[in-house]
């Protein structure tokens, strides 16, 4: 006789078009966005299969990927060869100083990156991550998924393997109206792990209503949001609670690297500039408790700092449109203008990047796009923060937009009037990109440190110039990648 299947319950808002899944876990009573009613009724649910294979994917390391290089004589040599390219950038920046008034503006321009940079690897030096103190609260892992059908039951039997106490544990999924088979993936996922809440919009709202759903069903004290193409390493859950034990910090940054780093350049270039952006940028800004974004891929939050701005978030507009893209940055924003945000380099997670480059291009474009648009919301009231973290974040705003300027004329326009090669522009740029990328390798053990001259290269060419465009599309809505 075949076994009876596994009975859940079905609670349904007709005019939210949202459904709730739950089987062991108490389902709710009114809808979390309108407060109705819900309509309740049993269920069936799928027949339990085994996990899907959560071993990293293409040759990632299943190992924490932030250790040393082994051979330590390597490492010694290539912190000698980084000290000796620090000091021929510095001598390269003296020049500039020396020659100011040829090129005023472009001297000064030089001088200011090269400060800025020099400045984040010496603030990135005194980094220390939040001591682990022992703090076991109740956390609820928020997934919101949109067409993920490949990589949602890996994210998810990922989050349960993680190894965080079961009792002090809640996962909730959220499928916005997907067109594959995301949401049936989710229910396969449900039967094998009955604790799992599945919430499925009918039609597509958007992921910051995926994120404030969860948010609304959550019981539990803090919040942990992961993008559904992303894998938590053991003990990550543990780990980026700790900063939050602090009453004062209301968001904590895991740190990501990347899954498909072995697909190809495109990929391998990607893990090169995740590691510094995290190891070196979003570092020497938790030194300030002042981390600019908490990615979408792995970041921890106070829940009740997320109610407190959650209908304000949730219905943010931007000239005269409701902003549908770049959530992380937003929301870090909203809790950062009055909270310290921190940053947890052991708190590690893997997540899968373009594999292609018109992917690869769309994805900054929308980041830009959302840069540009928080940039008139936090450049408000940024200046209240610490004045080294508040410095560093009107340069990082200012320098970024004035850089392909710089470029044209430092390597067309001026070669051009002069008839002199830009040798101390180009060595200058191959300089700084040869400390990141060695940083890289020594702190990572991995070989396609290369891989940060591809990133440099297309940066030059066309992604500096691509901020433009999203300056000029910023009131655009679409996705962009889905």
């Amino acid at each position: 006789m075949k076994d009876e299947p596994i009975k859940g319950r079905w609670s349904h808002c007709s005019p939210c078009r949202l459904s709730i899944h739950t089987i062991l876990t108490k389902p709710p009573t009114v809808c979390p966005f309108c407060q109705s009613q819900l309509e309740v009724r049993p269920e069936a649910v799928p027949v339990a299969t085994p996990d899907p294979d959560i071993s990293p994917r293409n040759g990632a390391s299943a190992h924490r990927r932030t250790g040393r290089l082994e051979n330590r004589s390597l490492a010694l040599a290539i912190a000698m060869i980084s000290l000796i390219l620090l000091t021929l950038a510095v001598v390269i920046k003296l020049r500039n100083v020396e020659f100011y008034w040829y090129q005023p503006w472009i001297n000064a321009y030089s001088l200011a990156v090269g400060l800025f940079i020099l400045s984040r690897f010496i603030l990135a030096a005194f980094y220390t991550a939040p001591p682990d103190v022992g703090f076991l609260p109740t956390a609820a892992v928020i997934v919101a998924a949109r067409n993920e059908e490949e990589a949602i039951g890996k994210t998810i039997a990922r989050i349960y393997a993680e190894g965080y106490p079961r009792d002090r544990l809640e996962v909730i999924v959220v499928n916005d109206g997907s067109t594959d088979g995301t949401f049936k993936e989710m229910r396969l996922a449900q039967a094998r792990h009955p604790t799992l809440t599945v919430v499925n919009f009918e039609q597509n709202k958007g992921k910051r209503h995926g994120m404030a759903v969860g948010a609304l069903l959550a019981r539990a004290e803090f919040l942990i949001y992961v993008d559904s193409d992303s894998f938590l390493m053991p003990g990550s859950i543990r780990k980026v609670l700790q900063g939050l034990a602090d009453p004062t910090v209301a968001a904590v940054a895991g740190h990501t690297d990347v899954e498909n780093v072995a697909v190809n350049a495109l990929t391998r270039m990607q893990d090169v500039r995740y590691f510094v952006s995290y190891r070196v940028m979003k570092a020497a800004e938790s030194v300030f408790g002042a981390v600019s974004c908490c990615p979408g891929c792995f970041s921890a939050y106070r829940k009740a700092c997320v109610l407190n701005v959650l209908d304000r978030w949730l219905h943010q507009r931007f000239l005269g449109r409701y902003c549908t893209y770049g959530d992380d940055r937003s929301l870090t924003n909203f809790l950062l203008r009055d909270y310290r945000v921190l940053y947890d380099d052991e708190a590690l997670a893997t997540t899968i990047v373009p594999e292609r480059w018109s992917h690869y291009i769309r994805q900054q474009a929308r980041w830009k796009r959302s840069w540009i648009r928080e940039l008139f919301f936090a450049g408000r009231w940024f200046w209240r923060k610490h004045p080294i973290a508040a410095v560093s974040w009107y340069a990082m705003t200012l320098l970024p937009l004035l850089a392909p300027l710089v470029m044209l004329h430092a390597l067309l326009v001026g070669p051009l009037l002069s008839g002199r090669p830009p040798v101390f522009y180009i060595g200058g740029v191959l300089l700084v990109t040869l400390l990141w990328s060695f940083y890289y390798l020594e702190k990572t053990g991995r070989r396609h440190w290369w891989a940060g001259f591809l990133f440099t290269l297309t940066y030059i060419f066309f992604f500096a110039w691509q901020g433009y465009y999203s300056l000029f599309t910023v009131r655009m809505t679409k996705w962009g990648t889905r």
